[in-house]
């Protein structure tokens, strides 16, 4: 159980802020080695709160000065993102088709190949859509960012509940192609991911109230979560910390060359294991 939980803590802390999509990684452990959500539905709560503490850590003083009535217009298009992928996780739960979409491989493949196509287009200043009244304009500052943008952002954070598509990718590429500033498009991408973060780990804890704990699963230990909570803050706080250093530089396309390669590799492993079955 313990190696179990430190892989898991590491895979979630990394995964999740980098641009590599942790739900698609962790469902292609649980494929290759057995491990299952329901194996500790507890667990995978703590692990979540392990990042969203990190995130909390890492952007305090920004979120202290959402206090102040300047920052109430970022606050508001931070709510205002939110929705889309709030929404569409609520009715994915309560529908079970997240189980359905988690469970093939396939998907999680060709979503891999999406987001580092995304991540490479982000790269290319040429790419960059906005209406014709902004084309002079400066990349939009974090503060100043509009309605447009935000929905842009909101709408591809929905698409990235897809597991494989990676939500910091997703959401990071989508502001810059919509004419944020780089470093501001992952700052909010971060920001949006506090409540995203939030509410998955609220719909495993609804799903254990309401379900109960499955048979056949394991809890962890009170000791065990603590480790697992703090080894996926500590993990997640590091992968934040160089993930917003690579944005600063424009450096996100690296991640592409990893993503096309475990894309390939997954759809190739998935088609063998179809024609042998």
């Amino acid at each position: 159980m313990w190696i179990y939980i430190v892989i898991l803590a590491v895979v979630q802390g990394i995964a999740e802020f980098l641009p590599i999509s942790s739900s698609g990684h962790l469902a292609i452990l649980g494929t290759l080695f057995g491990f299952s959500e329901d194996r500790s539905l507890a667990l995978g709560i703590v692990l979540h709160a392990g990042s969203l503490l990190a995130i909390l850590v890492f952007y305090f003083k920004l979120l202290l000065g959402f206090l102040k009535r300047d920052r109430f217009h970022l606050l508001l298009m931070v709510i205002i993102g939110t929705i889309p992928a709030g929404l569409a996780g609520v009715g994915l739960k309560l529908s079970g088709l997240d189980e359905a979409m988690f469970g093939e491989p396939l998907l999680i493949g060709i979503c891999f190949l999406i987001t580092a196509t995304l991540l490479r287009m982000s790269e290319k200043p040429g790419l960059i859509v906005r209406p014709a009244a902004e084309k002079e304009l400066p990349p939009t500052p974090l503060e100043k960012i509009t309605l447009r943008e935000t929905l842009i952002i909101g709408v591809s954070q929905m698409f990235a509940i897809l597991p494989g598509l990676s939500r910091s990718g997703t959401t990071i590429s989508a502001g810059i192609l919509s004419g944020v500033n780089r470093e501001a498009a992952g700052t909010f991408s971060f920001l949006l991911a506090i409540p995203a973060i939030g509410g998955a780990a609220f719909l495993e804890l609804l799903s254990l109230v309401r379900h109960g704990v499955p048979q056949g699963s394991e809890d962890a230990s009170i000791p065990q979560m603590a480790v697992g909570l703090l080894l996926s803050a500590a993990v997640s706080y590091g992968a934040l910390s160089w993930l917003t250093t690579l944005i600063k530089r424009g450096k996100l396309s690296y991640f592409s060359y990893y993503l096309y390669f475990a894309g390939v590799a997954v759809i190739l492993w998935r088609l063998a294991v179809a024609v042998k079955g």
